[in-house]
């Protein structure tokens, strides 16, 4: 800042509530995997985020947010059941993160599920069922105990009923069961939500920590990701020999202000400095950074998703065409 010319007393004002907030030990000792600060005269925030971001510190006459737009467009998100015999465990998780969901009533084994009694010495008699009904299966002389198969499908039964009355009787979303080989079959065989997804973790998990377990997901679950990106990209190759799609930047960034455009390719790391007057619709590029220019690119990111759009960074190598920007145009 003092290069640019900014004041040291306007410096040292600018910058206090950052170095207070380094001296916050509790700040410090309670933070995520990725941190964001945005300061200006008289304006101090930050974000804490669930990913790292790549170091990058800038000075300039407006804040630079297309790092933080992966935090704010991904909706896409899914559900993991990790289940074993005892103490099953129930996450939601985005592309950003995973989080562990306290289910109210759900079972810790088959022990709280299903219940032996000798009845008289005459055979066997089953308590519990599915939803606490407390329903009753009978095993008369010789009939013996039921198998472990069973015992299962009742506690697992249990299971899949309890998640589905307290988050998925609303979703369609993918849920991903993590568990021994046996167990995976078996809670197939007794959910009644559609949406389980194909593949599944095998092996056991509960040995791992949950930054563990949501690392090894996200990996099966990539092509789920990747949906929105590759419906996108069949689009824009479906109209690319039409008017409705564009790499000159000179189009697609006043495109953006007039919510022409629907999706919006960026080539990672690209910058266009200038300015652009949304009511003379007048344009005006640079081939350098200015203090006096914007960034262009920062501006139609954030254009694009004002206007309900959708915006995908990418390696040049995956980019539509070659360029810094492309757009598919709603008109």
């Amino acid at each position: 800042m003092k290069e640019k010319g900014t004041d040291q007393i306007v410096i040292k004002k600018m910058l206090t509530p950052g170095y207070d907030l380094l001296r916050e030990e509790k700040f410090w000792y309670q933070q995520s995997d990725g941190l964001a600060v945005y300061v200006a005269d008289g304006y101090f925030k930050y974000l804490k985020l669930r990913a790292p971001l790549i170091q990058h510190v800038e000075v300039n006459s407006s804040f630079y947010v297309s790092p933080l737009v992966p935090f704010m467009v991904r909706p896409e998100y899914f559900y993991i059941l990790d289940i074993a015999k005892k103490f099953p465990r129930f996450y939601r998780a985005d592309a950003l993160g995973i989080e562990y969901l306290q289910v109210p009533g759900l079972p810790t084994g088959v022990d709280d599920v299903v219940h032996f009694e000798e009845k008289g010495g005459n055979g066997l008699f089953r308590t519990g069922g599915k939803g606490g009904t407390g329903s009753a299966n009978f095993h008369g002389i010789g009939a013996g105990r039921p198998d472990e198969k069973e015992n299962i499908q009742a506690y697992l039964d249990e299971v899949d009923e309890t998640i589905w009355q307290s988050h998925l009787n609303k979703e369609n979303v993918p849920l991903l069961l993590a568990g021994q080989d046996f167990l995976i079959p078996i809670y197939r065989s007794v959910s009644d939500y559609k949406h389980i997804w194909p593949e599944a973790l095998t092996g056991n998990h509960h040995q791992q920590n949950d930054s563990e377990l949501y690392n090894e997901a996200m990996v099966t679950m990539k092509p789920y990701f990747e949906q929105p990106l590759k419906r996108a990209l069949e689009d824009y190759g479906n109209k690319s020999a039409t008017e409705l799609t564009s790499v000159n930047v000179s189009k697609i960034i006043p495109a953006t202000y007039y919510s022409k455009v629907s999706h919006l390719f960026v080539k990672k790391g690209s910058r266009i400095w200038g300015t652009f007057n949304e009511q003379e619709n007048k344009l005006d590029i640079l081939d350098r950074e200015s203090d006096t220019m914007e960034d262009l690119i920062d501006k139609a990111v954030l254009k694009t998703i004002q206007n309900g759009g959708e915006v995908y960074f990418m390696e040049a190598n995956e980019m539509p065409e070659a360029g810094e920007l492309a757009a598919i145009f709603r008109y």
